[in-house]
């Protein structure tokens, strides 16, 4: 359809959050997101969220020139940074994961409490820096190093096992989905 709609001379952008279906289909230009299955506009209720996405988009049908690129957003599923309360309040008719969402939240709060904790290095090395203490000791470069392990560590969690989380998510959705003949 999308490639019908090119044809005709109108620019046409695909929304993902499954980039590799995107691509083995070959639409002339897509974004992906990682967000998980029919969250391609951003979270239901968040209209602040879904505006930046949106917006992302119409700007890529503009920047993206090569056919199929497609264009990796870098907004990520909890981790959006505009914090927005959900305008909707009722519930969701897709699939739920009651589980996977109490997984979510828990990387959430490891997330959170290892921002804290850098906090605390960041004041300890500032502390260090202000009043050193003897070379010998290596204390300010051991709380560098330290800093550096800390990023790595959540770039971990918000990256590789977030999107691992996402992925089983999307997985057993689309599967739920087929099951009950809602999903072609």
């Amino acid at each position: 359809m999308q490639n019908a709609v090119e044809g005709l001379g109108v620019s046409t952008i695909s929304m993902s959050v499954q980039p590799h279906i995107t691509a083995s289909i070959g639409v002339p230009r897509g974004i992906a997101l990682r967000f998980p299955a029919g969250n391609q506009a951003g979270e239901g209720g968040k209209p602040q969220q879904q505006r930046m996405i949106l917006t992302a988009a119409l700007e890529a049908i503009r920047a993206i020139e090569s056919p199929g690129t497609i264009v990796e957003l870098p907004y990520r599923w909890r981790r959006f940074p505009v914090h927005e309360e959900a305008v909707f309040k009722g519930t969701s008719q897709g699939p739920r994961q009651p589980q996977a969402e109490a997984i979510g939240e828990a990387l959430d709060t490891v997330v959170h409490a290892a921002q804290a904790y850098k906090t605390y290095i960041e004041a300890r090395l500032a502390r260090e820096e202000a009043n050193p203490s003897p070379p010998d000791q290596h204390v300010a470069s051991t709380y560098r190093m330290q800093l550096d392990r800390i990023d790595q560590f959540i770039a971990s969690l918000d990256g590789d096992i977030l999107d691992q989380l996402r992925e089983i998510v999307n997985a057993v959705a689309v599967m739920e989905l087929r099951a009950a003949g809602k999903f072609v």
